[in-house]
Formats: structure tokens, C-alpha cells, sequence
């Protein structure tokens, strides 16, 4: 487990891939986050969600998983409660990177392993292209500054609750 416990603040797991078109969303979000939403937070970029990621978040300290998803349109925003998500109850939406695991799956042995999920939300922007490359899509490109404020303020009510 990480030494960091501050319970005020909100571990902030980035996924996604810089050279995979929408896939790289959540990276480039995290690094517009205001300062004072950076202040509340302890970002880590994971590309993948690992269940040793979620292991690592320190008790009473909550999480947000930021990435890319699929199954909801390109550019809309979302934030599920990661219950719903380790419960596959959110909206159809899917983590888009290329996890090892489905992310539900990762999020359920991570709940079995701990006892008990972080508190927190998945962060995520529908993505349409996931190929080869840099850029993100027209779509993704246009809503990334909702997606960063809905992020930012994801950081400043877990930060708080």
C-alpha cells in the first residue's frame, strides 16, 4: 500500500494510451486540470487499470478512474460510481483501453481483495477513434475542456465528501 494518506485528497488514476488517437483523452485532461483541483489530488498515470492501481489507493482516500469509454457517444461525458461500473450497471459504458481484464472484472478483484472498493467515480468521454496515432477525433477534441471540468470537479466533491 502507498504511505500517502491524506483523506482529504483524491488518488486520480489516468488510463489511456498517448499514441492511440480518443485513447489519450484522459492523459491529455489530466494535465489541464486547474491548479486547485491538482492540489486535492495525487495524480498517477496507469495506462491500464490494474487491480494493484486500485490496491494501492491508501484507505479512506477515494478514487477516480479517468479514461476513454466506448459504448456512449464520442465527446459525451460521463461519471459513474465505480460500484456501478465493478457491477457493469453503468450505462453500457466501457473503458476503452486495452485492459488485460475487463475493467469490471478489475474493479470486482479489487473489491474482493481489499474487502471493499475506494470510494469514487469513473471519470470518462466517449471516444471514436482508437487507432494509431496522435490527435484526438473532431468529437473528443471539441468536449475535452467539459471533460477536464467535469474531472476537476470530481476531484473537488470526493476532496470534500
Amino acid at each position: 500500500m502507498a504511505e500517502w494518506t491524506d483523506p482529504k485528497r483524491v488518488y486520480v488514476l489516468v488510463c489511456g494510451e498517448r499514441l492511440r488517437g480518443d485513447d489519450a483523452a484522459a492523459v491529455l485532461a489530466a494535465e489541464m486540470l486547474p491548479a486547485d483541483a491538482l492540489a486535492l489530488a495525487e495524480v498517477i498515470e496507469v495506462g491500464l487499470l490494474s487491480v494493484e492501481a486500485l490496491l494501492d489507493v491508501p484507505e479512506g482516500v477515494a478514487a477516480i478512474v479517468a479514461d476513454t469509454a466506448i459504448g456512449i457517444a464520442p465527446g459525451e461525458v460521463v461519471v459513474l460510481p465505480l460500484e456501478n461500473v465493478a457491477r457493469s450497471t453503468g450505462r453500457g459504458a466501457a473503458l476503452a483501453s486495452s485492459h488485460s481484464l475487463p475493467p469490471d472484472q478489475v474493479l470486482a478483484l479489487a473489491e474482493a481483495l481489499r474487502g471493499s472498493l475506494p470510494r469514487g467515480a469513473f471519470v470518462g468521454i466517449g471516444g471514436a477513434e482508437f487507432g494509431f496515432g496522435e490527435g484526438l477525433s473532431a468529437p473528443v477534441s471539441a468536449a475535452l475542456p467539459a471533460f477536464v471540468a467535469v474531472l476537476a470537479d470530481e476531484i473537488r466533491r470526493l476532496a470534500t465528501d
